[in-house]
């Protein structure tokens, strides 16, 4: 007999609680630019792929148009 597949639970936290910045393993509720921003520093050190509030926070930024996005060279000046 073969045992079933364990469980996964998502756990989420309000992105500007003090929670989002001890946890790694969480997800964000209400994550703005400048909070991904802090977030991002504070989870620096830590692996993407170990570390969901690093890995949301580095996405909101690429999508945003103040994050990384704006970043970008413009199309003209390659």
């Amino acid at each position: 007999m073969t045992s079933p597949e364990p469980i996964h639970f998502r756990n989420f936290v309000q992105a500007d609680g003090k929670l989002a910045e001890f946890m790694c393993q969480v997800h964000l509720m209400d994550l703005t630019t400048a909070r991904a921003w802090e977030l991002r520093y504070i989870h620096r050190f830590h692996h993407p792929d170990e570390c969901i509030v690093h890995l949301e926070a580095a996405y909101l930024l690429l999508q945003d148009d103040d994050g990384w996005g704006s970043l970008a060279l413009p199309h003209g000046d390659g």
